[in-house]
């Protein structure tokens, strides 16, 4: 047998060790760049969904204010307060529409702000008179009960209709319930509907909604990153803050301003223009406790809302090893609220997170 050998070659130690020292920094360069592209993703979601979020809540508390108070008539001596909707003046408890409630009314806020309002319960059935009330323009009639399906009737009960409750009926008239009947709801003696409402519309259960912040409750909020909420449930995560101020008329008496409402907001700061007050920045009002004559929340006009939002996780950073750096240089001061001279303020941990800030001015449209 014939034995042939060829020149045999393979790979040395070396050339082995070279070969994998090149595949590692290879992987390594691959991996840094995948690790880094997910982080930078994951930030990229965190500001998306924040800058989501502070549009929704701002749209949420605007819908809310456009709304507040929906032509319930508070100065009707015959219509009770709804919920907690009320501001003592003085010595006398008054219903009212719209509530401003100042973290701090008197100095500076060390949190956020609420505001309570009275709005009406929606319901797409159909909550509607099956009978007309107070007759006709040519025909009028002296009703002080309505008619409704006892369906509606059940329905509103399960909403908490009861005596003392409060509704409006297609969105002009507000009466308090006295008597609720299997199909009716009464007003009392010589308590009569004002107006002519055919059959078909619209009857409303009013209440009185709370919007605030609430923070570290992960029972709530589902986290311990703060959340707005409406009557105790959460609507959108990463709410840090909201302060409120108002426009009026008629609450401030001091020149050039008349003694009574004129129509036209009251100058606060003084500005003019060729001698006539303008409306500026500085004409609404961040504190006041709303209940001192003449500053008191029916002489609310204008409402401006600010929102500061952040994500409801701490940043990571964008390296591999986490390095957090400063993604909101300073506190965010609005309304009247400096985060700094909070409780447990810390800087450092302040700066990580990112942060989005709305600020719109509402009309209420239906105090």
């Amino acid at each position: 047998m014939r034995r042939c050998e060829g020149n045999q070659q393979g790979f040395t130690l070396v050339e082995l060790m070279a070969a994998v020292l090149i595949t590692v920094v290879i992987v390594a360069a691959t991996m840094t760049t995948v690790v880094t592209s997910n982080r930078a993703n994951v930030v990229n979601t965190q500001v998306a969904d924040t800058q989501q979020n502070v549009r929704l809540a701002t749209d949420l508390l605007s819908r809310d204010i456009k709304l507040a108070g929906f032509n319930y008539n508070a100065t009707d001596p015959a219509t009770a307060a709804v919920g907690n909707c009320r501001a003592t003046i003085g010595a006398v408890t008054k219903p009212v529409g719209l509530l401003p409630q100042d973290q701090s009314p008197n100095a500076a806020d060390t949190g956020a702000d609420g505001v309570s309002m009275v709005l009406p319960i929606m319901n797409t059935t159909g909550w509607t008179l099956t009978a007309a009330a107070g007759g006709t323009a040519n025909a009028v009639t002296f009703d002080n009960s309505i008619s409704l399906s006892g369906t509606a009737i059940t329905e509103m009960l399960a909403q908490g209709l009861a005596v003392d409750s409060t509704i409006s009926i297609g969105g002009a008239v507000s009466k308090t319930v006295k008597v609720i009947g299997a199909t009716s709801i009464g007003f009392g003696a010589g308590n009569y509907v004002s107006g002519q409402f055919p059959i078909g519309t619209p009857v409303y259960l009013m209440q009185c909604v709370r919007y605030q912040i609430v923070v570290n409750t992960p029972a709530t909020c589902g986290s311990n990153a703060p959340c707005l909420v409406r009557d105790n449930v959460a609507l959108v995560d990463g709410v840090e803050d909201l302060q409120i101020t108002y426009a009026c008329d008629g609450c401030n008496q001091a020149a050039p301003n008349p003694l009574y409402a004129d129509g036209v907001i009251d100058d606060q700061d003084g500005s003019s223009s060729g001698g006539f007050p303008t409306f500026s920045q500085g004409d609404f009002v961040s504190n006041g406790t709303w209940a001192i004559t003449p500053r008191t929340p029916d002489k609310i006009r204008m409402a401006q809302v600010s929102l500061v939002v952040r994500p409801t996780k701490a940043d990571d950073g964008l390296d591999e090893k986490g390095s957090k750096g400063v993604n909101t240089p300073g506190p965010v001061i609005v309304g009247d609220h400096n985060p700094s001279a909070d409780t447990g303020y810390d800087a450092n941990t302040y700066q990580q997170q990112r942060r989005r800030v709305l600020v719109r001015t509402i009309q209420p449209r239906n105090l």
